[in-house]
């Protein structure tokens, strides 16, 4: 949520932010026109309380020189009528208000591509992209033919937009995972295991409520399924005060993440792209105000040494004011290459919040220059099912095996490749018996 003040002495500010991200600026005009009249209430409030004191005391001061005191006590009781029709509309008010501003996206750095996807800018591109002596096969294809991954069982077992790794690919994304989380932690980020069904008020906080419901899972009690786990570990901090001394505070989480993915349709290809539930290791940063452009460049730099660790192709990209999300004052995204498409696909998004998710969390910390909001910063790093496609599809071998990175390979038990017993399994049962 952005601070009304700004609205205030800038209207035209906003409404221009508004406007270059694709949201309708009707809602700032809205939003000063009841601001008004909720200050002009709250004044008239605050007048009355003054009003009611200033008889009482004058009540007091007629009884000690025992004069009359009814006009006093007329006065003293029409005041709280007046006043609590005046509190309640001011409730109404207010309630409305932050109901407006809740719907006004975040402000975007001055640095940040005006217009939507197309206007999107490539940063830089790091390193190679393979070139094969066979005919390159999809993820699906691959690992369909090792059967590691089964999209049908995905669709029989739960619905489209589901599916189910299998042997060693299901220890392949394990062993991923934990070479993340491990990433992380050993420069000392602290590791959430984190709830993953949440209040209304946590997916407030971040900025999927109210704007975004259609594009989350709700449980019949109210409980809704998270669709990443910045919305959990972010809101640690809510209605806290925390001390400048101990800032920045970094997590880092993997968890399971939930998306209706409404209105998304088509996707690029058959295989693990547009998914329902999908893996992800989350970073979150909790700072100071000054720090946190700085950090933003750290974060992604962060998600990018892992790509560069598993030796993918990659390019991080700048995104636009119109496709940046909606709590975000700026976004990297980080896309790997993928051999079969011939295209970079998203695998990161690293965004700086900046103050917009502690106002409405309410996450402060005490400076030396008195109490500040914080500024929150979070990044994938990274999800894994576009990063799984990534790397199956770059390191497939001529013979249908997948060579492992050297990176993962102590997690797989010194495995070098998927898929090479499966084909000696299947290459010796085919042999045909031996004549006695």
């Amino acid at each position: 949520m952005i601070d009304i003040k700004l609205i205030r002495e800038n209207p035209e500010f906003v409404k221009k932010n508004c406007k270059n991200r694709g949201y309708d600026s009707k809602s700032v005009d809205e939003i000063l026109a009841i601001d008004r009249k909720w200050r002009i209430l709250k004044k008239q409030d605050d007048d009355l309380r003054a009003e009611k004191n200033k008889i009482s005391k004058q009540i007091n001061e007629a009884k000690k020189q025992k004069k009359d005191i009814s006009q006093f006590l007329k006065e003293a009781k029409e005041i709280p009528e007046k006043l609590e029709r005046n509190e309640n509309e001011e409730k109404e008010l207010k309630k409305n208000l932050d109901l407006l501003l809740s719907s006004i996206p975040n402000m975007q750095k001055e640095d940040v591509p005006v217009g939507g996807e197309e206007k999107n800018k490539v940063i830089h591109k790091k390193g190679k992209i393979p070139k094969f002596s066979f005919s390159v096969k999809s993820h699906v294809e691959l690992l369909e033919k090792l059967n590691l991954l089964n999209m049908e069982e995905g669709v029989k077992v739960a619905g489209s937009g589901f599916y189910m790794l299998k042997g060693e690919l299901a220890q392949f994304e394990r062993a991923l995972i934990n070479f993340m989380l491990d990433f992380h932690i050993k420069d000392g980020f602290t590791e959430i295991n984190p709830p993953q069904l949440v209040n209304s008020k946590t997916m407030f906080g971040t900025g999927q409520l109210p704007k975004f419901e259609n594009d989350l899972y709700k449980t019949r009690e109210g409980f809704y399924l998270i669709p990443t786990a910045e919305v959990v570990v972010t809101n640690l901090h809510a209605d806290e005060v925390l001390n400048e001394k101990d800032l920045p505070k970094k997590y880092v989480s993997f968890t399971q993440c939930y998306r209706t993915e409404a209105g998304r349709h088509g996707a690029e290809t058959p295989g693990i792209f547009r998914l329902h539930e999908f893996e992800k290791v989350e970073m979150v940063y909790v700072c100071r105000q000054e720090d946190s452009w700085k950090l933003h460049e750290e974060m992604t730099a962060r998600a990018e040494k892992i790509l560069q660790l598993l030796k993918l192709p990659y390019q991080r990209k700048l995104l636009a004011t119109a496709d940046a999300g909606f709590a975000s004052a700026k976004t990297y995204d980080l896309e790997v290459w993928s051999p079969y498409l011939k295209k970079y696909l998203e695998t990161s998004s690293c965004s700086n919040c900046t103050d917009f998710q502690a106002r409405r969390m309410n996450t402060r910390y005490q400076s030396k220059n008195g109490m500040k909001f914080a500024h929150t910063l979070n990044g994938s790093g990274l999800a894994t099912p576009r990063l799984l496609i990534s790397l199956v599809e770059n390191n497939q071998q001529k013979d249908g095996s997948i060579k492992i990175p050297a990176v993962l390979q102590k997690y797989m038990g010194g495995k070098k490749f998927i898929g090479k017993n499966e084909k000696e399994k299947n290459k010796h049962s085919k042999k045909k018996p031996r004549k006695k």
